[in-house]
């Protein structure tokens, strides 16, 4: 007997459209998650020279994108790109000047979150 393949919904790094607007193959549902963790590309002309983070459609396989596999992965490249990055301080919220150390191990974390429930459902 063979086993139907279920394709799930994955997390990727990617880009916009050339013309500037939000591929098709984003989840954008309210538990999706997309352009968050930008990082500029200099070397790739306006309106694609930022990388994002996001999480497919259920079942996309194919489109302008790369898979970061694993929350591991997704965990180290975050650590890479943003050993610079702070974040606001949960313990001033009122104080966009209070900023602390981006946590790249509690952002994967919380995309992995998102990931799994949308899996899950």
């Amino acid at each position: 007997m063979l086993k139907e393949l279920v394709m799930a919904h994955q997390c990727i790094k990617y880009r916009l459209n050339a013309d500037g607007t939000i591929p098709s193959f984003l989840c954008l549902h309210p538990e999706g998650v997309g352009g968050v963790f930008v990082v500029g590309d200099p070397s790739t002309p306006s309106p694609r020279d930022m990388v994002m983070i996001g999480l497919t459609e259920d079942g996309v396989t194919e489109g302008d994108f790369e898979i970061v596999p694993t929350q591991a992965d997704l965990q180290t490249y975050l650590a890479t790109v943003g050993a610079n990055w702070t974040q606001p301080d949960p313990a001033n919220p009122n104080d966009p000047e209070a900023t602390i150390p981006f946590d790249p191990a509690a952002a994967a974390s919380w995309v992995w979150g998102r990931l799994d429930a949308l899996n899950a459902s």
